[in-house]
Order: structure tokens, then C-alpha cells, then sequence
């Protein structure tokens, strides 16, 4: 991170090289799959409580089922990465990486293995690590940067926790609440854990 200029420009680029990894990622993937019919998802996506889901705890963020999943994934990643980095990019990096581990270890041990989402995979539970990160910073850090970002967030993006709670709606049956959950909780404790660090 600090071969990038400092200020809003390189944040920006930040922001937008690690979706460009995502990316093309998703490209590369829908290639295997449409050409030679390999599905990765079933080698680092996220399947519970199994020995061969372990290793998709990290690995199953960088995967997308589809445009519109990645797409979606994209738009919070960027407004929320950008908005985090501009605090901290170094504390921003231990929140990602916070987010991941617990969306990826808490969908593990409690995740659902029916229907579509027999494999977990997205970056959704970063998506909502960073909305936790962000929100508790206010709380946590009480600095003035902190306050006005966590009340952006609650407005932008405070309706989107009912993602992170199961749902009986047919239409939500392919949404991994459980990541969101573990996201949401591993951004809230990293934001804890690290409250007197430097930003």
C-alpha cells in the first residue's frame, strides 16, 4: 500500500485495482466454466461443515455466480472500500481481511448446505464487514471523521442489515445471510479490537 499516493486519487486507485482483481477473476471463471465446463466454485467456494469447504473460508469472496452478483457486490465495495480508505488504509486492510475471516468461519460451522447455496461465494461478506467497520468506528473511535462517516453509512446503507438475518422469503433463498452476518460482526469486532490504532 505504500507504493500508492496518499489523498483521495490514490485511494481511489486502490479501491479500483483490488475490483479489477475481482474482476478478473469472474472473467477467468466464466471462461473455465462455459468452455471447458470447470466449476472453481466447487474447489474455493465456501461448503459447510466440510474438510473441502476449509480453504474457501478465505477463498470464496473473490468468486461471483453471475453479473448481476458481482455487479451488485461491486458497488458496495467501492463506495465502502473508498470511504474506508480514506480513513485508514492500513486499518482498512485489517478490517477486510477481519470481515473475511469471520463471514467465512462463521458460514463454515452454521451455514446452509440446501438448494443453491450448498457453496457459498461472494464478496457480500465484506460488503458488510466494511458497513460494520464503518458504523462502529463512530461508536468506538469517536473521532470526528469517524462520526460523520458512521451517520453516512447508517443512512446509505442501515437497511441493508436485514440481510444479514434469515429470511423465509423464496426470493432471498440464494442470499448467504450468514456471511453478511459473520461480515457484519468481524467488521464491528475489528473496529473494537483496533480502536487505538492510528489512522
Amino acid at each position: 500500500m505504500a507504493g500508492v499516493k496518499r489523498g483521495p486519487a490514490g485511494d481511489l486507485t486502490l479501491v479500483v485495482g483490488w475490483l479489477a482483481l475481482l474482476w478478473a477473476i469472474f472473467i477467468v471463471d466464466i471462461v473455465l466454466r462455459t468452455v471447458f465446463d470447470i466449476w472453481i466454485a466447487g474447489w474455493l467456494g465456501l461448503l459447510p461443515r466440510s474438510r473441502d469447504g476449509l480453504l474457501g473460508i478465505l477463498t470464496s469472496h473473490l468468486l461471483h455466480a453471475n453479473l448481476t452478483h458481482i455487479a451488485m457486490n461491486s458497488l458496495g465495495l467501492f463506495i465502502l472500500g473508498w470511504a474506508s480508505c480514506r480513513y485508514s488504509r492500513s486499518l482498512t486492510a485489517l478490517a477486510v481481511l477481519y470481515s473475511m475471516l469471520c463471514a467465512g468461519v462463521l458460514t463454515w460451522l452454521i451455514g446452509s448446505l440446501n438448494g443453491p447455496l450448498a457453496v457459498h461465494i461472494g464478496a457480500s461478506g465484506v460488503v458488510f464487514g466494511l458497513i460494520g467497520w464503518l458504523m462502529a468506528n463512530g461508536i468506538f473511535r469517536r473521532d470526528w471523521r469517524a462520526i460523520i462517516i458512521t451517520v453516512l453509512v447508517v443512512v446509505l446503507y442501515g437497511s441493508a442489515l436485514a440481510g444479514a438475518l434469515p429470511s423465509n422469503d423464496p426470493a432471498l433463498a440464494q442470499i448467504s445471510w450468514e456471511m453478511h452476518l459473520g461480515g457484519f460482526v468481524g467488521g464491528v469486532l475489528a473496529s473494537w479490537h483496533l480502536r487505538k490504532a492510528k489512522a
